[in-house]
């Protein structure tokens, strides 16, 4: 099983994909191991039915693997968010990496989950070329193995090739899948402005430099919840680099309020932000926050989204 799905398959030719997004309803952070540069983690992550499309085939001609990204309505990037450092082109050399015979090819990203904005975009699009490329050219790796390549090129690509709902230990790259759970409904309020990861871990130092030891399983309290209604689940909904994204951003407290006040259950950021992920009680109250942080002065542009799915 895993989050990513095939949509169209002309074997050996063609391939696309969908690889979804994600939301985490927990995110506690650790210390930071002796000369390691990332922080331990605890996290669960959410599946949801929102994500990108991508179209995998071999290039005709042309001696490089090219990317090129089609952003939704709402959604910006960089100018060299097609460029090397793309996670999409990285995912291709590290499948490389361990001697595959990987053609150069081509991949065509349909972008709806924002850059920047703390749910996984980069990771689903380098979850989707790891999956799509071992199908298309029939590499023969197993979905573990994908995992352990996606956990070279960050900690969310694992939960990409794992879907539904699943707890993340280590880094946030040791997958341990979860029940399915309560469908939970979203609003998504996009930021125009980005927040980059690095920048949020270093607030978050700044203002906790000696975080507490994680526990090494969830408690039997929080995954009742996660088997609970929504209004249940929404008391367990913590993010503990909330505070170091509104240090950078407070602004992104306004629509925190605005989304509660119009009927969410919870609003907080995802991830490091800047997106604000909202659970509502179900599709009814969604369509009313979603209306309510359209009309949102420091909102670009808002996506209803539905989890937890898996393939």
């Amino acid at each position: 099983m895993s989050g990513v799905r095939i949509l169209e398959n002309e074997p050996g030719r063609r391939l696309k994909v969908f690889a979804p997004g994600k939301v985490n309803l927990l995110l506690q952070v650790g210390q930071r191991p002796a000369g390691q540069p990332r922080h331990e983690l605890l996290t669960v992550f959410q599946c949801l039915d929102l994500g990108e499309y991508l179209t995998v085939e071999p290039r005709d001609a042309g001696e490089t693997d090219m990317v090129h990204t089609m952003l939704a309505p709402g959604l910006t990037g960089p100018k060299n968010l097609d460029g090397p450092e793309n996670l999409a082109l990285k995912a291709i050399r590290t499948l490389r990496e361990t001697g595959a015979t990987v053609p150069f090819t081509s991949i065509k990203i349909e972008k709806n989950i924002p850059v920047a904005g703390g749910m996984a975009g980069g990771s689903a699009d380098a979850a989707g070329v790891l999956y799509a490329v071992n199908q298309l050219y029939e590499l023969g790796f197993t979905r573990r193995e994908l995992q352990s390549l996606g956990a070279k090129l960050g900690a969310d690509v694992p939960f990409g090739l794992t879907g539904g709902n699943a707890l993340g230990l280590g880094f946030g790259d040791i997958m341990q899948r979860l029940p399915g759970g309560t469908k939970c409904y979203w609003v998504l309020a996009v930021s125009p402005r980005g927040l980059s990861t690095p920048e949020v871990f270093r607030a978050f130092d700044r203002m906790v430099p000696h975080p507490q030891p994680l526990p090494s399983a969830l408690s039997p309290d929080f995954l009742e919840a996660l088997d609970g209604n929504p209004a249940a689940l929404a008391g367990y909904l913590h993010n503990d680099l909330q505070t170091a994204a509104l240090s950078i951003f407070p602004e992104l407290s306004q629509i925190i309020v605005a989304a509660e006040q119009a009927g969410a259950l919870k609003a907080l950021v995802s991830g490091s932000g800047p997106t604000i992920a909202s659970l509502c009680p179900d599709a009814s109250s969604q369509e009313i926050v979603a209306a309510r942080l359209e009309a949102h002065p420091l909102v670009a542009c808002v996506f209803s989204a539905t989890g937890p799915v898996c393939s």
